[in-house]
C-alpha cells in the first residue's frame, strides 16, 4: 500500500535528497503535497513529473497552474489534503509553524527542520500526543541514534555522542577568524548544504542545535550528551551504555537513509556500502573556545525558559547578517552571546508566545550587530 507524502520544502536539499530516492528507489510512495517558498518553475516541474495534485507556493502569490490545486498558504492546503507523513524540509524558525500545522492535521511530521523542537520545546510533542501524531527527527544523527537506542532500556544508556565534522575551520588559528569570509564559512568539508547551515556548520551552531534537539528527542539532560568532531563524517552517532560498550551508526555522508526511513519501513539499498579497507577514521576533542556557540548548547539545556529560542533567533539574525557582508565573523558570534547574557525565563506554551518571544529577541541580536 503506497504512503501518502506531503514535502514541504521541497526545493530545498532535504526535499530533493527525498524527491531523488523516490524516483529512483521506486519507493511505495504517492506524494500528495508539494511547497516551496519562491521558486515556482521548479515547484510546477516537480508536482508534474510525481503526479501530485496540491501545490503551495509560500512566498508569493502563484500563479493558476491547470490540473493542479495552487495554494498560497500551508495551512490552506494542509487542511484540504488526506495524508500518512508530512516531510518538514522547510529551513529555519519558519518551520515551526509548518510543524504544527501537520501535527494539527493529524499527520505524522518527519522533520528536517531542527528549529521547530528546539523553538517549539516540550509544547510540540505535547501538542502530537494530544492529535495521535508521531515527530520522527530527520538529521543523520538523530535518526542514528534513534535506530541505535531501540532494543536498550534507557536506564542502561550511559550517554548519546553526537559526531561532527568540525566544519572548514576545524584547524583555523583563533587569531585569523577575524578574516573568515563568507566564501570560506560556506565552503564545507563533506556535507552540501544550503547557506544558513553551512555557515552554522562553520560556528558549530548546527552541533549546538543538534544537542539541544537531541535533549528534547529522547529526554537526557546536559550531561548525558557528547559530542566529538570527527572530521570523515562517517560516523553519524554513537550511544554509549553503562557496561562501558559503545554502539555506532556508519554510513556514507549521505541524507538518503535518515529521509526514506523516516517515511517509509525497510527501505533497501538506501546508500551504497561502505568500503572498510578505504577508511581512515579520526576523533578529536571538540575545542568549545574557539567555537563557543557549541559550549553554549550546554549552558542551555541547564537553564528554564527560551534561551533556546533565543539562541536559535539570535544565530538566525547575525548568520544572515554575516552573509549579507554587514558583519564580521567575530562580531557574528559576538552578537550570538551577547543576547544569551539576558535572562530568558519565560518559557513559551504556545506558538503565539514562541513568536513573542522569537521577535523579542531578534530585536535584541540587531541591536549588537
Amino acid at each position: 500500500m503506497e504512503k501518502r507524502v506531503v514535502i514541504l520544502g521541497c526545493t530545498g536539499s532535504i526535499g530533493t535528497t527525498a524527491i531523488q530516492a523516490i524516483r529512483d528507489k521506486k519507493m511505495a510512495i504517492s506524494v500528495v503535497g508539494l511547497s516551496a517558498h519562491s521558486n515556482e518553475e521548479a515547484l510546477v516541474s516537480l508536482a508534474r513529473e510525481l503526479c501530485c495534485p496540491s501545490i503551495c507556493l509560500t512566498g508569493s502569490k502563484p500563479s493558476k497552474h491547470s490540473g493542479l490545486s495552487v495554494f498560497n498558504s500551508l495551512s490552506d492546503m494542509l487542511s484540504t489534503l488526506e495524508a500518512d507523513i508530512v516531510l518538514n524540509g522547510i529551513a529555519g524558525f519558519a518551520g515551526l509553524e509548518a510543524s504544527v500545522l501537520s501535527l494539527q492535521q493529524g499527520f505524522d511530521l518527519a522533520l528536517a527542520n531542527k528549529e521547530s523542537i528546539v523553538c517549539g520545546g516540550s509544547y510540540l510533542f505535547d501538542f502530537a500526543k494530544a492529535h495521535n501524531s508521531k515527530i520522527i527527527a530527520v538529521d543523520s544523527e538523530h535518526s542514528a541514534l534513534a535506530e541505535l537506542v531501540q532494543g536498550q532500556s534507557p536506564e542502561h544508556i550511559e550517554s548519546l555522542i553526537l559526531t561532527g565534522s568540525g566544519g572548514p575551520f576545524r584547524n583555523l588559528p583563533a587569531d585569523q577568524f577575524a578574516h573568515i569570509t563568507v566564501e570560506q564559512a560556506l565552503a564545507h568539508p563533506t556535507w552540501k548544504m544550503g547557506k544558513k547551515i553551512s555557515v552554522d556548520s562553520a560556528t558549530l551552531a548546527n552541533k549546538a542545535l543538534e544537542v539541544i534537539e537531541a535533549s528534547y528527542l529522547f529526554g537526557l539532560p546536559a550531561e548525558k550528551i557528547e559530542v566529538v568532531i570527527h572530521p570523515q563524517s562517517i560516523v553519524h552517532s554513537m550511544i554509549r551504555t553503562c557496561d562501558g560498550a559503545v554502539y555506532a551508526q556508519m554510513g556514507m555522508p549521505d541524507m538518503t537513509l535518515p529521509i526514506v526511513n523516516a517515511l517509509v519501513d525497510n527501505g533497501k539499498n538506501l546508500v551504497r556500502p561502505l568500503d572498510f579497507t578505504k577508511l581512515s577514521l579520526t576523533f578529536e576533542k571538540p575545542d568549545y573556545q574557539r567555537f563557543p556557540l557549541l559550549a553554549l548548547a550546554f549552558s542551555i539545556l541547564k537553564r528554564k525558559g527560551s534561551a533556546a529560542l533565543a539562541f536559535n533567533a539570535a544565530d538566525e539574525v547575525a548568520v544572515y547578517t554575516f552573509l549579507d557582508g554587514r558583519c564580521t565573523y567575530p562580531q557574528m558570534i559576538r552578537a550570538i552571546e551577547k543576547t544569551l547574557e539576558k535572562s530568558w525565563d519565560r518559557a513559551p506554551s504556545s506558538f503565539a508566545e514562541t513568536l513573542a518571544l522569537d521577535r523579542e529577541a531578534r530585536e535584541l541580536t540587531r541591536s549588537y550587530l
